[in-house]
């Protein structure tokens, strides 16, 4: 090993523990509160230097059952799917666990799912809507709260008719002891909610759908996936938290511009 080497890998090194211990503690899937140490930490939107223009969901057909199923791993992933860059990438969020590696852990360039194909989540119900994240309203609030359950839905659940939590939908939030990251299962509880439907004018308008490449698109600036430059290099990298955001009010053009109380954090420490 060269003493160059050597140097790159010590600063990357020093990085990554300056990222840990400057990045949220909080473990993936949790809401913010506000006495929590990245309530009000500035969010950025995904662009450039970022593979443009955005995030976009997806999942790596693992082959065990042909198919979107419940072996398959599911990824926050930077920019569209199956265009440029190719395949998982480093720093890509799995949103559901990969053998040891767990539910809103991040991609390394070591780890065996590294390059491995990404394809849109195919839409289930209602019948050729696209994928979208959406939450089912417990209690019966005017709009999403710190209670209700957050899923990624293999369909749209934007607007009428009432739309179901059905098989393998991805929890984002964890609901009466069943963690985030998991997939629901024909027996499980919350197979028998239903999703709120979304409106551009709701306060908590998390709604939100995955267009053919896999985009994760919001309804209204408000809802959006924007993560925090933990290490302050204008880019998005292993560090930096990522979170949904889920409500009002708007601040500018590109919606709040800072950590909100009921975001939901897509990343782990």
């Amino acid at each position: 090993m060269t003493a160059t080497t050597r140097l790159a890998l010590l600063v990357l090194g020093l990085g990554l523990i300056l990222g840990s211990v400057l990045a949220s503690p909080y473990p993936f899937g949790t809401k913010v509160l506000p006495t929590d140490i990245d309530f009000g930490r500035p969010l950025r939107s995904y662009a450039a230097p970022n593979p443009p223009p955005d995030f976009s969901g997806g999942y790596w057909e693992t082959g065990v059952v042909l198919g979107y199923d419940d072996t398959d791993v599911v990824y926050l992933h930077q920019g569209p799917l199956g265009v440029g860059l190719a395949g998982v990438l480093a720093n890509d969020v799995r949103l559901t666990p990969f053998g040891y590696l767990p539910a809103g852990s991040k991609v390394t360039p070591q780890d065996n799912d590294i390059g491995m194909p990404l394809v849109p989540i195919p839409p289930v119900f209602p019948p050729g809507t696209p994928p979208s994240i959406g939450y089912s309203n417990l209690y019966g609030s005017p709009d999403n709260d710190l209670d209700d359950p957050v899923y990624l839905h293999q369909g749209w659940v934007g607007i009428p008719p009432i739309v179901p939590v059905i098989t393998n939908d991805v929890r984002l939030t964890a609901i009466g002891g069943i963690q985030p990251g998991t997939k629901v299962g024909n027996l499980d509880p919350d197979m028998s909610y239903v999703f709120a439907a979304g409106t551009a004018g709701s306060s908590q308008p998390i709604t939100q759908f995955i267009g053919a490449a896999g985009f994760i698109l919001p309804i209204s600036p408000a809802a959006a996936i924007r993560y925090v430059d933990i290490n302050g290099n204008s880019q998005y990298d292993y560090p930096d938290d990522v979170y949904l955001m889920t409500g009002l009010p708007l601040t500018g053009p590109l919606g709040r511009q800072s950590v909100s109380v009921n975001d939901v954090r897509l990343s782990g420490p």
